[in-house]
């Protein structure tokens, strides 16, 4: 699926989804869920793809493997809190979508602690070798 079906799909449903609420609002945010699942799922079939290639990069430049595993994982996690905050803000629920967010951030910072742990150690022994 290409940008401009994604747009025009977002945006029907959208018009939709405001034309709707007027008349049933619940019916309206599960139109609005409905497309943002639809497509989600459209644009999942690139994971592999997306994978496969920065896969490819690290093994070509010598990365280690667990450091793009935690940025895939991180990009996952910021992925999904933006979609439930979406969801959140859509219904109407704003404080509930403040603390999906404050969540997300806490487990990207849980998921990162490797990498901070890793560039900390670096400094560190690039300090003491001065």
């Amino acid at each position: 699926m290409n940008i401009i079906t994604i747009a025009a799909v977002a945006v029907v449903a959208a018009i939709s989804a405001v034309a709707i609420k007027k008349h049933n609002g619940e019916t309206a945010l599960m139109l609005s869920v409905a497309c943002g699942v639809i497509l989600l799922m459209a644009v999942i079939s690139f994971a592999g793809t997306i994978l496969q290639t920065v896969n490819q990069i690290a093994a070509a430049s010598d990365m280690n493997i667990e450091y793009i595993k935690i940025l895939l994982k991180v990009i996952g996690i910021c992925i999904v809190t933006e979609l439930a905050v979406s969801v959140c803000k859509e219904s109407g629920q704003q404080a509930i979508a403040a603390n999906v967010t404050l969540a997300g951030k806490i487990l990207i910072m849980a998921a990162s602690l490797p990498l901070y742990t890793e560039i900390f150690n670096t400094v560190a022994s690039l300090v003491n070798n001065s």
